[in-house]
C-alpha cells in the first residue's frame, strides 16, 4: 500500500469516528489559514486525541493547546486587549450619542434667532436669583437667565430671548441634511451592535437603536424647556423627527448591517485574513469564506 492509500485509509478511519464536540471558538488551520470554527471534533483511534481536519486542506489539527510559558503571557495580553477593546467600545457608542445629541440641537439653534423685547423695569432690590452683572456707567445690571439677557437702561430693560424665524433659507434641504445625519449615526450604531455582538438575538439590537435615540431626545428637550419654555412645543416636532430620523438608521443596520460588514470585509480584505472575521458569516447561518491551498 503506497502513501496515498495509506492517507486515505487514515482519513476514512478518522472521519468513522463518532463526533465528540464542535470547534466553539475562532481556530486557524496551520497549513491553510482556514477558520476551524464549527468543524466535528472527533477521538484518534490510535494516539486518542481531540482532533479536527480542516475542510480546505484536509490537514489534521489538535483541539487542545499545550501551556507554555509564552501562552500564559499571551493570554495576560489577551485579556488586557479585551479590555482596551471594551474600553474603545464604549467609546464609541458614547460619542455617537453626543453626536446625535448635537445635531439634534443644530437644527433648534439654526431656525430661531434672538429678538428684542422692551418690558418695564423691575425695583433694584428684587432678585429673582439669577446671575447678575454690573456693567458700564449708564447702565442697570445684565441679568442671565437662561437663554435670555436682560439689559437694563434708563429705566427700561431690553430682553433678548430666542424666537422662531419666519423664514430660513433652504429649509427643506437643511433639515433633510440634519435627518441625514442622524439616520447615518443610527446605522453606524446598529452596525457596531450586530459586529461586536453577533452572539445577540437579534431582539436584542432594538435596545440600542430605541434607546440611543431616546434618551438623546429626552436630553436636548430638557435642555431646551429650560432656556427656552416659550418654545418647547415648536422644538418637539424637531426634536421627534430627529430622533425618528436615527431610530430608522438603526432599524435599517440591524437588517443590513453584517451584510454590508460581510461586503466591505470582502472588498478590502484578501481571503486568508478575512478568516478571522469569519464569525460575520456564521451568525447568519453562512458558509465560511473560502481559502485556497498554498502549493
Amino acid at each position: 500500500m503506497d502513501r496515498s492509500e495509506a492517507e486515505l485509509d487514515a482519513v476514512l478511519e478518522f472521519d468513522r469516528q463518532p463526533t465528540v464536540a464542535l470547534v466553539e471558538t475562532d481556530r486557524f488551520c496551520d497549513g491553510c489559514g482556514y477558520n476551524l470554527r464549527t468543524q466535528p471534533v472527533r477521538r484518534d483511534a490510535r494516539t486518542q486525541l481531540l482532533l479536527c481536519r480542516c475542510p480546505e486542506c484536509g490537514r489534521f489539527q489538535p483541539v487542545r493547546d499545550g501551556v507554555t510559558a509564552g501562552r500564559v503571557w499571551l493570554q495576560r495580553l489577551g485579556t488586557l486587549a479585551l479590555f482596551a477593546w471594551i474600553i474603545t467600545v464604549l467609546a464609541v457608542v458614547f460619542g455617537l450619542g453626543a453626536a446625535q445629541v448635537g445635531f439634534t440641537i443644530i437644527p433648534l439653534e439654526k431656525l430661531t434667532r434672538y429678538q428684542r423685547v422692551a418690558i418695564s423695569t423691575p425695583p433694584a432690590w428684587q432678585s429673582d436669583g439669577t446671575d447678575t452683572q454690573q456693567t458700564q456707567s449708564g447702565l442697570g445690571p445684565i441679568v442671565i437667565s437662561g437663554m435670555r439677557i436682560n439689559i437694563t437702561q434708563g429705566g427700561t430693560t431690553t430682553t433678548w430671548r430666542q424666537v422662531v424665524r419666519e423664514s430660513y433659507p433652504h429649509y427643506q434641504a437643511f433639515m433633510t441634511l440634519m435627518h441625514g445625519i442622524s439616520f447615518a449615526l443610527g446605522f453606524l450604531l446598529t452596525l457596531l451592535a450586530v459586529v461586536v455582538f453577533h452572539h445577540w438575538r437579534r431582539w436584542g439590537y432594538l435596545v440600542p437603536a430605541i434607546l440611543v435615540p431616546a434618551a438623546t431626545g429626552l436630553l436636548v428637550w430638557y435642555i431646551w424647556y429650560y432656556d427656552n419654555p416659550h418654545l418647547c412645543d415648536w422644538a418637539t416636532t424637531k426634536i421627534v423627527g430627529q430622533a425618528a430620523a436615527h431610530l430608522a438608521g438603526g432599524l435599517t443596520g440591524i437588517l443590513l448591517g453584517r451584510p454590508f460588514a460581510r461586503l466591505l470585509v470582502t472588498l478590502m480584505l484578501p481571503p486568508k485574513i478575512r478568516q478571522v472575521l469569519a464569525f460575520l458569516w456564521l451568525a447568519d447561518g453562512k458558509q465560511l469564506p473560502q481559502v485556497a491551498a498554498e502549493p
